[in-house]
């Protein structure tokens, strides 16, 4: 007999156990699903009548809020959730019909019962209590002291209770049978695998004796391939199939020789790639650790060197503040030229890659790379590396001006763009510590729009924000070097002066009053009439020498100046002489109004 029809007779056993197992598997694996489908959908319904109840609360709190507050912003969640309702109510139907469990008319009747019973309260107690706010709050005030609403909630509370726990309850049957449908699967598939590993055990047994010596022999080459050993052949003798089964292990002898040349080299291939992607976590690890942008340009020009081994190449950085972009860094040799333009000299042709950086539409710079150093065009592995690097120095570059605009927008006031007061008081600490350490000046001006009140009250509150923004921009474009122009808050400014005396912050405080008495300011076609500032000036010589110190001995002394008539500069040192000489009015009449 052949061995074709040897073999197929020691199968057919196993086949037919292994068809009747599928059929039993297949019915238990059917049951368990249906269980499972069923605890699932009972679960949705469940949700469903969580979002009916929250719904129902966010009707009750809305009405309540507006009752209490008289603010129409708290009938936003009333009206969402009205909005909400009716598709609750038929998603909650549709469950309940495609699920058909028992109770399910007793389930009907009560999601019929809470869809009545909110109507009722938005008809007889919420639309109500909202028109009868809107004329006083004591006609809504009475209809909520009737308690119908509540009667009316708790009743919908109630029924939703109802429902809910009559579905825990068909939950916790659903999942036990299902619990139940699942160790019936498992005793199933440890009965069938017993089945079929003991029938396969003996099927195997059977066909020993006609394949134990060609098969011994194909087991012998074999362990000698998986012990490294190449073109290693049997001999082809036996039935037919054996023969033939000998001659296909001969030739797959022979290509997995060939194929594990191949797969050395894919190896050596895939080891010098992964090694370069470690490389690249690295750099990427160094990018997301610095601070600043020159902080990475020193981590990209140590990095890309190694990461495009062979090339040469300019790093253009795109500013906001700059019409074209600027040189960032270079790398490789004979990289010099018109780098303003980013021009590579010597370079063309294939060898010359220019890769904009962009990132969500923003240009961010470019990235000029060439394989001048090696020579040639670039190879389809250089190419997909220059992309993955392109892409890395992007997000990098594109992650530390996100920090860089964070860092701006925690220390800037959003109108005027000028310093907060968060960030006026970290310079001004660190400046008191230097001039108490280094024994250098500083200075501080305390200046106050006058009548801005009087401004706000007449022209509106934009044409004050216009006033604010003229005075800020003056302040900005007279702050000398190294000070800090802030703005603490409403109408009042304050510039730090590192390294100033009282008489040149004197100086700079005159310039600015002149400056801002000399702005024509408009709003919206209307002129806003002259503008003028009082400014207070102190100096490093207070007692004690503090930031408390400083910054209330400036106060007082723009007090002064809004007492003495406004539109002018008063320092220490003019109060220090009124006070010797007697003459004048007091320096600081207590705490005077700066409007």
């Amino acid at each position: 007999m052949p061995l074709r029809r040897v073999l197929f007779l020691l199968q057919v056993p196993l086949w037919c156990m292994l068809l009747a197992s599928f059929g039993f598997l297949l019915r238990a694996l059917d049951a368990r699903v249906q269980a499972t489908t069923q605890a699932t959908q009972t679960r949705t319904q469940l949700e469903t009548l969580n979002g009916l109840l929250l719904h129902a609360l966010d009707m009750e709190t809305g009405v309540r809020g507006y009752v209490i507050a008289g603010n129409v912003v708290f009938l936003d969640p009333y009206h969402e959730a009205r909005r909400a309702l009716p598709d609750d109510f038929r998603t909650l139907r549709a469950q309940l019909g495609s699920d058909r469990a028992a109770g399910y008319a007793l389930d009907v009747a009560g999601v019929d019962r809470v869809q009545q019973l909110l109507t009722r309260w938005q008809t007889e107690v919420a639309v109500p209590e909202i028109v009868a706010r809107r004329s006083s709050a004591e006609a809504a005030a009475l209809i909520v002291s009737s308690q119908r609403g509540k009667k009316l909630l708790d009743a919908v509370r109630v029924e939703i209770r109802v429902l809910s726990a009559r579905q825990t309850t068909r939950l916790k049957q659903r999942e036990a049978q299902a619990v139940y449908h699942l160790r019936v699967l498992r005793v199933a598939l440890y009965g069938a695998g017993g089945a079929l590993l003991l029938l396969s055990v003996v099927t195997t047994l059977t066909g020993a004796g006609v394949l134990i010596r060609p098969l011994h022999a194909l087991t012998g080459a074999a362990r000698r391939i998986s012990g490294g050993e190449t073109l290693i052949t049997v001999p082809a003798g036996g039935p037919l199939e054996l023969r033939t089964l000998a001659q296909t292990f001969n030739a797959m002898s022979e290509q997995l020789h060939v194929a594990r040349q191949e797969a050395d080299a894919y190896a050596l291939d895939l080891a010098r790639r992964n090694e370069w992607r470690v490389r690249m976590g690295r750099l990427s690890d160094a990018m997301q650790a610095a601070r600043s942008l020159d902080e990475g340009a020193v981590i990209l020009a140590r990095a890309l060197p190694d990461l495009l081994p062979g090339t040469r190449g300019t790093l253009l950085h795109q500013p906001p503040e700059r019409d074209g972009p600027v040189p960032l860094l270079t790398w490789g040799e004979d990289v010099q030229g018109d780098q303003g333009q980013g021009a590579l000299p010597g370079v063309g042709g294939d060898a010359t890659v220019c890769s904009p950086l962009i990132s969500q539409g923003e240009t961010l710079g470019e990235l000029h790379v060439d394989t001048g150093l090696s020579g040639g065009a670039w190879t389809d592995e250089g190419r997909t590396r220059l992309l993955t690097v392109t892409r890395q120095v992007t997000i990098a570059l594109a992650s530390l001006g996100f920090q860089e605009r964070l860092l701006q927008q925690s220390v800037r006031d959003p109108l005027t763009g000028l310093y907060n007061r968060r960030r006026l008081e970290e310079d001004l600490h660190r400046a008191v510590d230097d001039a108490v350490q280094g024994g250098t000046p500083l200075s501080v001006i305390a200046l106050d729009i006058d009548h801005f009140k009087r401004l706000n009250d007449t022209f509106g509150h934009d044409a004050g924000d216009a006033a604010l923004v003229q005075v800020s921009a003056t302040l900005r474009d007279l702050a000398p070097r190294g000070s800090t122009p802030a703005r603490p808050g409403g109408e009042e400014f304050t510039l730090l002066l590192p390294g100033h005396d009282l008489l040149a912050a004197e100086g700079v405080a005159e310039r600015l009053r002149g400056a801002v008495e000399a702005l024509t300011l408009t709003h919206a076609g209307e002129a806003l009439g002259p503008v003028t500032v009082s400014l207070g000036v102190a100096d490093h010589t207070v007692f004690p020498f503090d930031a408390a110190t400083l910054m209330s001995t400036a106060d007082h002394a723009l007090y002064a100046a809004k007492h003495r008539g406004r539109n002018r500069v008063v320092s220490t040192r003019t109060l220090r002489a009124t006070s010797r000489d007697g003459s004048g009015q007091p320096d600081v009449l207590g705490a005077p109004e700066r409007r």
